[in-house]
């Protein structure tokens, strides 16, 4: 055999035995390891990766097969032929000296972790080494750290080694408490140390001993360690392989991973933010085509790698069949999108399915989703019960509430539409409804719809809306944003004929009402709100505020001054631009910037009875309305079916709710300062004053004691210096008139006396 001969069958040789591992083949193994110790030549040459595949069986379990082959290797090359052990432990040493130091380190380290107790073996391996590395090499300040000769688990030591051995100059490391990713500079074996550079932590030493347990080993070829060379390699994968990226940033940094953080990680250097969307567009194709990855559809859009791959008609029949009802409609959505010639399998089951589920599903706003999936479905057969039947038997109060929670997807225009059809006679009630609701996508569909059925109507609701903003903010919201855009239509010209000043103060007005609201039903409810109305007042680069200011009176521009002012927290991008428009127009107006303290939205001022009142709600929610209903979500979903148990959505729905009310009540017990005589200021509305004032109308007296949002309302004469009415007298003096604009209509009050409740 020749020399060249001899490497190359000794290469397949090699290949063959990972396969036979891989496939726990024992005879295999060793019909193959046999073959090679026929060859001195072919062995020698190989000795090192017979090696390392000996430990690899190892590691995997395969003793029983691997220890007698190595025993064989081991007597190849040496005389055993002494009677003691010492003897024969140096007779194979001499034997063994006939071949290179980091042979015999390579076999001698196997044997070792073959045979930890045999002596012999650990003596040929430490005396092989030793040669091979010199005194200052990093190989031997690693070694020495790890002291394998006197360490009581040798296996242990070995591996413990092995993983010392990566950390050498070069080497990319990541620091997982702070200092971030950096590179090995360094191994001074003399002090027993490793330099390292990292980004939180420039030319940095640390002990041999500890460096395993402080830094992380970043492999060549992951993507964090490509990111930190900011390799070509990456470069040509994002573009050519995107498929690859994606797996090598889910390998390192978790499975599944949220779209959102893999963009994270890509933007952070890999790619540019610019080209992200794109990007994503076709490696999220790829990703699918593959079958090897599944792809969330609503947040928090997790990204999976599978291990078996599956096709895309395959995964979304999968999410089909969900018992998620979420899952199961967006997959249908896209299954009925693609049609019957892109999903030739899935689309029959999804007719199929759908119908069955109508059959058995109680929840209306399932039912209408379902009903408004099987419009869009093409059935070869007529079934038992279609859904035009299940729509008609809706009340309008049923379609009205699954019209405000239509998910995201579902078309407003292509629903009414459907309606018109089935539903004709009802159409109009239904609109109108659904135009005070939530959705503005809903409320342009339903403001044409109503204006194409009875334009009357439309103009009757808008004006009601305008009178009582309350009524529905929402709307109100929605239709000054067309009056600011310069929309014309029905019911709309009332607005264009009130000024920017009228304009202005309406949503000031709407701003105030949706924070007594939030008080109510936290903020949540109506953040959003409360950013339109904001944007709003900025419509135009601040131009309609700014003329609403020049027209306004002094007295009204220092009113406006203090309520913007009061509502800074609510005003959190434009609020300061408000105050500079006011001061530009009228610089008197910013003289006496203080508030006072019962304007701070940071304080809930109260009497100490009514934190108690808000102190035993927060204890019943705690103690009795939260595991009551944690309970209750348990019992509900024992039932089985999760997606269509009422009892269970209900329980969901509820706990949510008290949740949200308890993070509210936390929140402004945190906030609260006690009302004290203190804060009486003789002669002034404000906390802890005693009012009595009269109706300028109809002459009758009132006594109101100004107090906190939680010492009771106007009924039980407690006036709450956060209500709408309570703003109204705070700062009045005796003598002075009260103009207090409520929805339900004007009146006008003198302060007759102001005296303190702790007299």
């Amino acid at each position: 055999m020749s020399d060249l001969a001899a490497p190359a069958n000794a290469d397949s040789k090699l290949t063959d035995l990972y396969e036979s591992l891989g496939e726990g083949d024992s005879d295999r193994i060793e019909n193959l390891w046999m073959a090679i110790l026929e060859d001195t030549a072919q062995l020698t040459s190989l000795l090192n990766d017979l090696a390392g595949f000996a430990a690899e069986g190892l590691r995997q379990g395969q003793g029983t097969t691997i220890k007698p082959l190595l025993e064989l290797t081991w007597g190849v090359f040496s005389d055993d032929s002494a009677g003691s052990d010492d003897a024969g432990g140096a007779a194979s040493a001499a034997a063994l000296s006939g071949i290179a130091s980091a042979q015999r380190a390579a076999l001698g380290e196997v044997m070792v972790r073959a045979f930890p107790a045999r002596k012999e073996y650990l003596a040929v391996y430490l005396d092989a080494f030793l040669e091979e590395n010199g005194p200052m090499s990093a190989e031997r300040a690693f070694f020495n750290t790890c002291d394998i000769e006197n360490a009581a688990d040798k296996v242990e030591a070995l591996d413990r080694f092995s993983q010392l051995l990566e950390y050498r100059p070069g080497a990319v490391v990541y620091h997982e408490s702070g200092w971030g990713i950096g590179e090995i500079l360094e191994v001074d074996a003399l002090l027993g140390q490793v330099k390292v550079d990292l980004e939180e932590k420039k030319n940095h030493r640390i002990s041999i001993e500890a460096v395993d347990s402080i830094l992380d080993i970043l492999p060549e070829g992951t993507f964090r360690c490509m990111l930190y060379h900011g390799s070509e390699e990456l470069t040509r994968l994002v573009e050519e392989d995107p498929v690859e990226v994606v797996q090598k940033v889910i390998h390192d940094y978790g499975n599944p991973l949220p779209q959102k953080e893999i963009k994270a990680r890509m933007i952070a250097g890999a790619i540019d933010s610019g080209d992200w969307t794109r990007w994503w567009t076709r490696t999220k194709k790829k990703l699918r085509d593959c079958g090897f990855f599944r792809i969330g559809d609503r947040s928090p859009y997790l990204v999976e790698q599978l291990e078996e791959a599956v096709s895309f008609e395959d995964e979304l029949l999968n999410r089909f069949r969900s018992e998620d009802w979420i899952d199961c409609r967006s997959a249908a959505r896209q299954i009925i999108k693609g049609g019957q010639k892109k999903y030739p399998a899935a689309y029959p089951e999804v007719a199929t399915g759908l119908q069955d589920r109508l059959g058995k599903v109680s929840k209306k706003t399932t039912v209408f989703e379902i009903c408004l999936l099987l419009a869009r479905v093409t059935q070869t057969e007529e079934p038992e019960v279609s859904w035009v039947e299940v729509l008609e038997s809706f009340t309008v109060d049923d379609i009205s509430v699954a019209l405000d929670s239509l998910p995201v997807g579902e078309n407003p225009r292509k629903v009414f539409k459907l309606l018109g059809e089935t539903r004709p006679a009802d159409q109009l009630s239904v609109a109108l409804k659904a135009f005070q609701g939530r959705s503005d996508s809903l409320r342009k569909v339903a403001f044409e719809t109503i204006d194409s059925i009875d334009p009357g109507e439309l103009k009757g609701l808008c004006s009601q809306i305008y009178a009582s903003p309350r009524l529905s903010p929402e709307a109100c919201i929605w239709l000054l944003g067309c009056r600011l855009a310069g929309k014309e239509g029905t019911g709309l010209d009332p607005l264009f004929k009130r000024t920017s000043r009228e304009l202005v103060i309406l949503l000031m007005d709407l701003l105030e009402h949706l924070i007594d609201r939030e008080v109510r039903e936290g903020r949540n409810a109506v953040k959003e709100l409360m950013k339109k109305v904001e944007t709003l007042l900025y419509y135009s680069e601040g131009e309609v505020f700014n003329e609403a200011v020049t027209l306004m009176a002094p007295a009204e521009r220092k009113m406006l001054y203090k309520r913007v002012l009061r509502q800074q927290a609510q005003l959190p991008l434009k609020g300061p631009r408000f105050l500079e428009a006011i001061s530009n127009v009228d610089p008197s107006v910013n003289m006496e910037d203080k508030i006072p303290d019962w304007q701070n939205p940071e304080i809930i001022f109260s009497t100490e009875a009514g934190r108690g009142v808000i102190e035993e709600e927060n204890r019943e929610l705690q103690d009795e309305k939260l595991p009551a209903i944690f309970k209750a979500i348990g019992d509900a979903a024992e039932l089985g079916d999760l997606s269509e148990n009422a009892e269970f959505t209900s329980a969901c729905e509820e706990r949510d709710n008290l949740v949200r009310k308890a993070e509210q009540i936390q929140e402004d017990l945190e906030k609260v300062q006690l009302i004290d005589s203190s804060m009486v200021e003789e002669g002034v509305v404000g906390l802890g004053s005693r009012v009595r004032a009269e109706n300028m109308e109809s002459g009758e007296s009132v006594f109101y004691s100004v107090l906190g949002p939680w010492d009771g309302g106007p009924e039980e004469g407690v006036l709450n210096y956060r209500s709408p009415l309570g703003q109204f007298f705070l700062g009045k003096e005796v003598d002075d008139e009260v103009e207090v604009v409520l929805p339900g209509g004007t009146s006008m009050y003198r302060i007759l006396e102001i005296t303190s409740i702790f007299d």
